[in-house]
C-alpha cells in the first residue's frame, strides 16, 4: 500500500471480498478439506528481493498457517479476480491436494501500484504470496506457477 492508505474503493469492496473468501473456504470444508482463511491486515506489493504480494496476517491465523505448512505440501493454487475502480481483487487458494489443505487469501492491487510488480513476475514466471505476523520474524510464501493470473 502506498502512504496514503488503500483507495476508497478498497474499503468499500473488503467486507465483500471477505465473505466470498469465506464461501470458497466452506466449498473445502463441505467437500471435507481442512481450511484457513486469513484476514489480511494489510496487502502490499514488493517487487523487491523476494517480490510479490506481501499479506500481514493475525498471529494466531499465522500460528495456524505455519502448523499446516509443516504438515502438509501446497502443490496447486487457484486465483480468483476482479476489477473494480483501478484496483485488482483477488482471492488467492492454495491447495495441499494430498492433504486435502487449503489456504484461502483475499488481497488487492492498485493498478498504479502494478507494472514493476507485474514486469517482475512475468520475467520470472512465476508470483508469490508472502504472508507474516507483525512481528515480521517469519513468513510463509505460497508460489504461484502463473503469473498471468494476477494481472
Amino acid at each position: 500500500m502506498n502512504a496514503d492508505g488503500p483507495p476508497s474503493v478498497v474499503t468499500d469492496r473488503w467486507q465483500e471480498l471477505l465473505e466470498d473468501a469465506d464461501a470458497i473456504a466452506a466449498e473445502y470444508r463441505d467437500d471435507g478439506w481442512e481450511t484457513l482463511v486469513v484476514h489480511p491486515g494489510d496487502v502490499t506489493p514488493v517487487t523487491g528481493d523476494p517480490f510479490g504480494l506481501d499479506v500481514l496476517a493475525p498471529g494466531d491465523e499465522f500460528e495456524t498457517l505455519e502448523a499446516l505448512v509443516e504438515a502438509a505440501t501446497f502443490d496447486t493454487s487457484h486465483v480468483y479476480r476482479t476489477e473494480e475502480g483501478g484496483v485488482r481483487f483477488f482471492i488467492v487458494a492454495s491447495e495441499a491436494t494430498a492433504e486435502e489443505t487449503a489456504v484461502v487469501v483475499p488481497a488487492f492491487l492498485a493498478a498504479r501500484e502494478e507494472t514493476e510488480l507485474a514486469e517482475r513476475a512475468t520475467e520470472a514466471g512465476v508470483m508469490y504470496t508472502h504472508i507474516r505476523p507483525l512481528s515480521d520474524e517469519t513468513r510463509v510464501t505460497f508460489s504461484h506457477d502463473d503469473p498471468e493470473l494476477f494481472f
